[in-house]
């Protein structure tokens, strides 16, 4: 009987041995996985083969080497518009990407969270730029954070999209709480312009639009957010709210970022939204503006 127990007690003791050098036990309750500081890559967890099968061929609307930014969705139900504003960029041979998104759940408020490692795509290793991002987390307010740039689904859902289209271009994530001060999205815009070459860089915002409303509603809302976007009003979109988009700060950093660089031209790409994507009348959608910036 006790040679039972102490074979069962070995057992346990060589498994849970084995979970832990695997970094699957996470030992240090709620901060970042014992899993993400060992794993070599990060994963796309929002993946689905389904989004790259059968890709819609779309109208290119601007030259791809004048193009220095653009606006995209993060939810995939969209997934269309995000592949047209690709499309749009792809021709161009750009060397680095600036991904910048929302945290959503913006708990560490005035926070912004990036990663050193790379990413495992289905579509290969796409790498970071290790030398911006070591820079930029010489900043108090910006972290590393390997879990939460694996779960944010406003930067790893749009990974898979990068690598596809872009290759081997290597890519800076950015994931923005929506308290951060207006002087240290300042410093992130001028340190990064300063930084990267210019001509060889494409800065990509991942934000979703109306969020919540009826149809009606969320287009009221949307014609209000187009016209602050075209105008660059920055003052009015910082006090914005679901009703509009869900990530000001990630929409001024990019028009901050556009004004620094002289990109003065605004194309709006595409509107649309859940209900008229998914052909289904709902209480509550989610609507979706793309833009290029040349």
């Amino acid at each position: 009987m006790h040679v039972k127990k102490h074979v069962t007690v070995s057992i346990v003791l060589i498994v849970t041995l084995i979970l832990l050098i695997a970094g699957k036990i996470n030992v240090e309750g709620n901060n970042d996985n014992v899993y993400y500081r060992r794993a070599e890559n990060l994963k796309c967890i929002y993946y689905n083969e389904k989004d790259f099968i059968n890709i819609k061929d779309f109208e290119t609307k601007v030259n791809a080497g004048s193009i220095r930014g653009c606006i995209l969705p993060h939810h995939l139900t969209a997934k269309d518009l995000i592949h047209e504003v690709f499309q749009n960029i792809v021709n161009n041979k750009y060397e680095t990407v600036v991904l910048i998104g929302p945290d959503h759940e913006s708990i560490d408020a005035g926070k912004t969270f990036t990663t050193l490692k790379n990413w495992q795509t289905p579509f290969g290793i796409l790498k970071t730029d290790k030398k911006i991002t070591s820079e930029l987390l010489k900043n108090d307010f910006i972290e590393e954070s390997d879990y939460k740039l694996t779960y944010e689904h406003s930067i790893s859902g749009i990974i898979p999209f990068v690598k596809y289209y872009l290759g081997d271009a290597q890519v800076v994530s950015l994931a923005i709480t929506k308290q951060i001060k207006q002087n240290d999205i300042e410093h992130m815009v001028q340190y990064i312009c300063e930084n990267v070459d210019i001509d060889k860089t494409i800065f990509i915002s991942s934000v979703d639009f109306s969020h919540y409303l009826d149809l009606d509603s969320a287009n009221r809302m949307d014609s209000i957010t187009m016209e602050a976007i075209e105008r660059r009003d920055i003052n009015k979109i910082m006090t914005f709210s679901n009703d509009n988009l869900d990530s000001p700060p990630s929409i001024v950093m990019i028009l901050k970022i556009m004004n620094s660089l002289g990109a003065e031209n605004t194309c709006m790409l595409n509107h649309s939204n859940t209900e008229l994507i998914v052909k289904k009348s709902m209480e509550e959608t989610t609507s979706y503006l793309t833009y290029l910036f040349y």
